[in-house]
């Protein structure tokens, strides 16, 4: 038994697990497919933390932005209002620089929304690889995708002292900076970009490093948990993502749809 407990490896720490996903990602990934058992719900309580941080920091600064968008369109249509639509639109002020809009929705969507990812993302690498001759469960694949996050939990803690440090939200996050402009909220309110345009923004705005770093780590955890070759391996990574990417710009194709809209129907 004593020789047993001796030759038994030891386990690893969170500290250690974190630097490893850094330096070390394979053997990491090796070590938590093979022996992780339930340690990805602390990196799980890291990445959501890290969700509602910069909402938290952020909450301020959005009420201020919301209430100048009301504002801006209440002084392009002020003088066409009865005063029962300027009390109307008052209200909305209010309501749109309420802590409910700007802090709870936002952080409890966020962290629903991380869990759901997580999911969708578990459930589609593992339908993918197994239609590609992996062998795995998915359990090991959920685990997989949580600790491959870790990228954007480290985003999330840069974008909260970002916004600690310059007292502003990011302006254009990601590539979108290419092609957005930086307009002040009012004209953008009442002349929104084109709907070519909101969507390229969208999309460029998901692109940085982190999202790389994390493809990365994803690639290489599908290797360790399927026994994929690496080029199945990307290719059924990269196709989850240009599907889930695509998925999710369709509330940018549906908001920008409803503001193309407004600046037509309710423009002077």
């Amino acid at each position: 038994m004593s020789e047993a407990k001796a030759t038994s490896p030891k386990r690893w720490g969170f500290p250690r697990l974190l630097w490893g996903m850094i330096v070390r990602p394979r053997t990491t990934l090796e070590y938590l497919n093979e022996r992780g058992g339930r340690t990805w719900w602390l990196p799980a309580l890291l990445a959501a933390l890290l969700v509602i941080l910069p909402v938290v920091v952020a909450a301020p600064i959005t009420a201020r932005q919301s209430r100048e968008a009301v504002a801006a369109v209440q002084e392009q249509f002020g003088g066409e209002m009865s005063a029962e639509e300027q009390a109307q639109m008052e209200q909305a002020m209010s309501m749109a620089a309420s802590p409910l809009i700007t802090l709870v929705f936002p952080a409890a969507s966020g962290v629903v929304g991380l869990v759901v990812g997580w999911l969708v993302w578990a459930g589609a690498l593992y339908l993918g690889s197994m239609a590609l001759g992996g062998r795995s469960t998915f359990g090991q694949m959920f685990r997989t995708v949580v600790w491959a996050w870790l990228p954007y939990a480290l985003r999330g803690l840069l974008q909260t002292v970002y916004i600690l440090a310059s007292g502003q939200l990011i302006p254009n996050p990601g590539l979108s900076g290419l092609v957005q402009e930086n307009r002040p909220i009012g004209e953008i309110v009442v002349a929104p970009p084109s709907l070519g345009q909101t969507l390229l923004v969208a999309f460029l705005s998901r692109i940085d490093l982190f999202l790389v770093w994390s493809l990365v780590l994803l690639v290489i955890g599908v290797v360790v948990a399927t026994r994929l070759p690496r080029r199945k391996a990307v290719l059924v990574t990269l196709g989850v993502w240009l599907l889930l990417t695509a998925l999710s710009l369709l509330p940018a194709l549906i908001g920008g749809l409803f503001a193309q809209q407004f600046a037509v129907t309710g423009g002077p």
